[in-house]
């Protein structure tokens, strides 16, 4: 039985993505309280079976679609938002391993395997008709009782309004608690892809709200495809960056395959899936092997970009805010792009292997426009390109000798020097940098080299006892050395003398981008980043307030924390006033609300560990 009207598998929709694998069914929901071309309308019905997909997609954008299912004998067992939020720790089920969704019983239902939107509502209620009668607007039609109409034939009772899983929804949750809704910020042809955990009586609806910004100001169609089981789709949740990038699914790395068989604790990160612990190893054994032996991790996320051009160092030159006269080929400088406001675009390091061929190395897509747009404005000759290279990190006090037995030449590398050579026969670039504050090396390769490389790097650490390394313990390696990381440290609202990188702003250049902004800014910032040691074992998190000693006002913030093995000691970053920035000064972390529980700490240098480098 079903309420819904099935559409030809063999029709073919020109106002949507094309089918991602073999289709069994489709449905096309309008919106409203009457027929529309034989379409159904407002919600419908419908039976999926376990292993088959659900795909549910927004046709023109800005269009909400409750999601309701049903499991158990006589579809007695629905979709609970209480038990679903509970089990996953999440308000929003995400693609990858935090992705089911659960009945009452606690039995899983579905799980979201795509997601091109990223951002919905997790079970409000679908609209009510009490919702538009307090409005004043009594009889408009709502989803709750469009599912009522739907769910009827299959003996389902009716509900007032029903706890709905509401995709692309936009809602937030401010400090005071209070929810907040805007419009969608889905686009056209944005879809969650479910796989159905059981067989399941489903039902969808496309909201009929047009008294306000929950679906644009303009109800628009739903389409539903059902897909066969049996089939493999990747896992991924899509990322839009910038209005002119296209969505990008999260994606695999060239190393990922090999991690897979060695975790499946695996969480999505700018993009890529990276590990965030291994099996029978755990983030503490990770971090030890780290600090005392080596350690060998997947940071392909960060992005790679090709300069080129008579005026390459024109460009990076003006971008950068290190003086790059120096660097020569084989070298490489770690600063950061600058917008005009002096704040930061992005950090990151500069490869020199010509004057007229240069590699940026960041973490944002988006570089790239930003470099093209300053050439752009200075009329330079230059082009840059995205390059596809993965990199994994080999750190540790041993990391020099598992490599060296590789390529000898890696033994006359200084800090931040690279060289181009071959592991066991695969091209390689080395470069002597890291991000955990350890002595170790950078290595790029080309994706379909990446399996072989990992096999080659955990086979050459045996008898070292390497060990790979997950995002847990290397961003408690990165805190405690006092390293940044976007978002957290700097964004491009915060200056480099605020973000503790004054160091690497060479103002003595004639001229680069932000420089005068950062000449009013340098000799007093508002803030300025220091170290803190809190005394006991609490930890800190980001955003929480840093208060004068014994005082009300607030000083600064927290915007990242750890508890340090090494030190035994919980550390944290913190970005203060001037006036509270000398080490050795008492402050208090209000680790609630400042007034409830507050812990005595003591500002140091921004790196709790090794501080001189």
């Amino acid at each position: 039985m079903t309420t819904a009207l099935r559409i030809s598998t063999t029709d073919r929709f020109t106002d949507i993505p094309p089918p991602l694998g073999d289709v069994v069914a489709e449905y096309r929901i309008a919106p409203g309280d009457a027929m529309v071309k034989d379409r159904p309308w407002g919600a419908i019905a419908y039976s999926v079976t376990a292993g088959q997909f659900i795909q549910i997609i927004d046709v023109a954008g800005s269009q909400c679609s409750d999601f309701l299912a049903f499991g158990g004998e006589h579809y007695s067992d629905p979709l609970d938002a209480t038990v679903t939020r509970t089990l996953t720790g999440l308000a929003v089920p995400q693609a990858g391993l935090p992705s089911k969704l659960f009945s009452q019983s606690m039995q899983p239902l579905t799980e979201v395997v795509q997601d091109t939107c990223g951002r919905h509502d997790s079970f409000l209620l679908a609209c009510t008709a009490r919702y538009y009668e307090d409005a004043g607007y009594p009889g408009h039609p709502s989803c709750s009782d469009n599912f009522n109409r739907v769910l009827a034939p299959y003996g389902i009772a009716p509900r007032p309004g029903w706890p709905a899983l509401n995709f692309f929804y936009n809602t937030s949750v401010n400090g005071q608690g209070a929810i907040a809704f805007a419009e969608p910020l889905s686009r056209p042809g944005d879809y969650v892809l479910l796989l159905a955990h059981q067989d399941l009586l489903c039902a969808s609806s496309s909201c009929p709200d047009d008294i306000d910004p929950a679906n644009g100001w303009q109800p628009t169609p739903i389409h539903v495809r059902i897909y066969a089981a049996g089939q493999t789709f990747a896992r991924g949740m899509g990322r839009r960056v910038a209005a002119d990038l296209p969505l990008r699914l999260t994606q695999d790395s060239a190393f990922t395959p090999s991690i897979r068989q060695l975790t499946d604790d695996l969480a999505e990160y700018n993009g890529f899936w990276v590990p965030q612990t291994f099996a029978h190893q755990g983030n503490q054994a990770e971090y030890w092997a780290l600090r005392q032996r080596a350690a060998l991790m997947d940071l392909s996320v960060l992005r790679k970009f090709e300069i080129r051009g008579t005026d390459a160092f024109a460009l990076v030159q003006y971008a950068f805010s290190r003086n790059l006269e120096k660097v020569v080929p084989g070298q490489g400088a770690y600063g950061c792009l600058l917008n005009p406001h002096g704040g930061i675009v992005d950090d990151g390091i500069v490869f020199c292997f010509s004057p007229t061929r240069y590699r940026y190395v960041g973490n944002c897509d988006t570089d790239r426009n930003w470099l093209r747009q300053i050439a752009q404005q200075k009329g330079w000759s230059v082009a840059v390109e995205a390059v596809d290279l993965h990199n994994l990190a080999l750190q540790g006090p041993c990391s020099r000798e598992i490599l060296t037995a590789l390529v000898p030449d890696v033994s006359t590398l200084s800090y931040f020097q690279f060289l181009e050579s071959q592991v066991q026969g695969i091209p390689v670039l080395i470069s002597r940098t890291g991000y955990t504050g350890e002595l170790g090396y950078e290595l790029f390769v080309q994706p379909q080299n990446g399996a072989a490389l990992w096999e080659a790097l955990m086979t050459a650490g045996k008898s070292a006892r390497l060990l790979p390394l997950g995002m847990k313990a290397l961003d408690r390696a990165r805190i405690e050395a006092g390293l940044l990381a976007l978002g957290y440290e700097f964004d491009d609202l915060t200056s480099p003398y605020q973000a503790g990188l004054g160091w690497a702003v060479a103002m003595k250049k004639p001229d680069f981008v932000g420089k005068a902004a950062l000449e009013a800014i340098r000799h007093h910032p508002p803030r300025v980043a220091v170290g803190l040691v809190l005394a006991g074992p609490e930890v800190a998190t980001h955003g929480q307030p840093v208060f004068a000693a014994g005082e009300r006002w607030r000083v600064g913030q927290i915007t990242s924390a750890t508890f340090s093995p090494v030190l035994n000691a919980s550390i944290a970053m913190a970005q203060v006033v001037p006036e509270y920035a000398e080490a050795g000064t008492a402050v208090e972390v209000g680790l609630l609300d400042g007034l409830k529980r507050r812990v005595s700490a003591t500002v140091g240098p921004l790196a709790a560990f090794d501080p001189t480098k």
